[in-house]
């Protein structure tokens, strides 16, 4: 009799303690709940616009800007490169994960709707929300632009500062479009001294470029596939005959093998695919 009254009480302690160890559902759910304390959207100004050139499977590319006009609305442009430049806008608002790390688009059909944020960028992610793989996977990515408050382009910008003398630090931004740059060398042999400048020009706002390089005039579309990627596409120059073409049809074959670029200082350094340096210019 008296060990089946120990074994009751045992029993029961054993209950108690099991039933102390059980959490309270608000509890539970807290734990749950991802910290967003540090998540982009409350660390980041993401805000604004963002583009970029994201592959492709029938065309040369899908020009893309992302505006993010404020936390809750979009807009969506795009433009199928070499076969439409019709715009295609869509707009609609957008919601946060519950991490608060990806953004989803609402109104935008069966279109790509998930963007991961990051510093200054925007990453497309696959149909479930994942980061999409494979050789194309850096190419899925929208820069964010900085809008020139005199012209209102939105550009992709290096600064650099200037020391000179004893005259105060002046802070002086190269920006890939918008600046007009003079060409300094080309394969690897520097450019003499011309009557006209050799020159390069990228506008924004239209995703074109003109150049000039001692006869005809060069000009057709720019894409920027990622942050540091660039190609010239759609080429084209004006027939006239003019003595001594080599600078121009060597510039005009270079164009056709540019691959990425980067701006250091005041020079503009455009690359092929083995990364070598093609052409240098200095911002003017």
């Amino acid at each position: 009799m008296k060990t089946t009254l120990v074994s009751i009480v045992l029993s029961g302690l054993l209950l108690v303690s099991c039933g102390n160890k059980e959490e309270h559902p608000a509890a539970e759910a807290a734990k749950n709940t991802p910290d967003v304390s540090h998540s982009p959207k409350r660390t980041l100004d993401y805000q604004g616009y963002y583009k970029g050139v994201l592959p492709c499977a029938d065309c040369e590319g899908i020009e893309t800007e992302l505006a993010l006009n404020d936390t809750v609305h979009y807009v969506l442009t795009t433009r199928y490169l070499g076969k439409s430049d019709a715009p295609f806008v869509t707009k609609g608002t957008y919601v946060w994960n519950a991490d608060e790390t990806h953004i989803r688009l609402n109104n935008n059909g069966d279109g790509p709707n998930e963007y991961a944020v990051s510093e200054n960028q925007l990453t497309q992610l696959d149909r479930e929300g994942k980061p999409i793989t494979g050789q194309l996977a850096t190419r899925y990515i929208l820069q964010k632009m900085k809008i020139d408050q005199a012209t209102g382009e939105k550009l992709v910008q290096s600064t650099s500062h200037v020391i000179a003398s004893e005259a105060p630090v002046k802070a002086v931004t190269y920006s890939l479009a918008g600046t007009t740059w003079v060409l300094e060398s080309l394969g690897g042999k520097a450019v003499g001294k011309t009557a006209k400048p050799y020159t390069l020009q990228l506008n924004s706002k239209d995703g074109r470029f003109s150049a000039y390089v001692g006869c005809n005039r060069i000009g057709g579309n720019y894409v920027m596939p990622s942050a540091t990627g660039l190609a010239f596409v759609n080429v084209m120059a004006t027939k006239m005959a003019c003595p001594n073409r080599n600078s121009e049809q060597q510039f005009l074959e270079v164009l056709e093998t540019v691959d990425a670029y980067e701006i250091k200082q005041n020079k503009l350094l455009v690359f092929n695919k083995t990364k070598t340096t093609v052409a240098v210019f200095y911002g003017q």
